[in-house]
This record gives C-alpha cells, structure tokens and sequence, in this order.
C-alpha cells in the first residue's frame, strides 16, 4: 500500500515529536534525581537509558493505542497496518530500532522514501506499516 504523507511533513512530526519526548526525559531525569539525589544517579549510561526508554514508551504506546503521536497530530497523518488495522506491540518495536538507525545513518532510512515507489521510509517498510494523512 502507498503513504500519502510527505518527507517534509513526516520530518516535521518528527522535530515536534522530538521537542516533547525530550521535554518529557527531561522532567523523568529531575524527578529520579530529586528523589534519589545521589552521584551515582548522575552517570551517563543511566540518564542515557532514562532517555531511551522515554522516547521509547512515547513513540510506541503513542503508535499503538492511539495511532498517532501528538507531532503526527498537529501534522495532520496517523499510522496503520498495510491492510488498515492499527499497528501492533512488535511492529512499534521494528519501528523505532529503524528509527533509530535511520538517525544514525545521517537519515538515511527517511531519505529512501523519495527513492521508494510506495513513499514508504525504511522503518514503514519493514514493519509492514505506512503513514496516511487524516
């Protein structure tokens, strides 16, 4: 099945997106260290999972529940199954592990949907999802 959302819409929802799962770490970290103020609370590899596991939760539980993200939202588009049910647990889960390589690939794995004959990005595709506008 075709997405009719944009990479410029998509990049959009994904910079608003962004600005909240970050705003949300943010206030999950300055609890955990109000709460448990202590230097070892304070390491890299924990804040850095605190952040992980935030942006995790927001984007799936977003995905799965509600079919859209507030960024998604405000973008006007939601996301379903190629063949128009709501996605699944594992489905969100290959979503954002793509997500993420298609960030560290210098976005890469977006850049694919103007190449992709669908306008599907590297994550739609294998997790057999696609984005629609509302």
């Amino acid at each position: 099945m075709k997405s009719n959302v944009s990479l410029l819409r998509r990049l959009g929802a994904i910079a608003y997106d962004g600005f909240l799962a970050f705003s949300l770490a943010f206030f999950i970290i300055g609890v955990i260290l109000i709460v448990f103020f202590d230097k070892q609370a304070q390491t890299n590899i924990f804040i850095f999972f605190v952040v992980l596991l935030t942006y995790y939760f927001y984007f799936t539980w977003s995905w799965v529940k509600g079919g859209q993200t507030l960024g998604m939202k405000a973008w006007k588009f939601h996301i379903q199954q190629n063949n128009g049910k709501r996605i699944t647990h594992q489905q969100a889960f290959i979503r954002f592990i793509l997500s993420i390589v298609s960030f560290t690939t210098l976005g890469l794995g977006f850049v694919y949907q103007l190449f992709n004959s669908d306008n599907l990005a590297l994550n739609d595709r294998f997790s057999n999802t696609r984005l629609t506008k509302n």
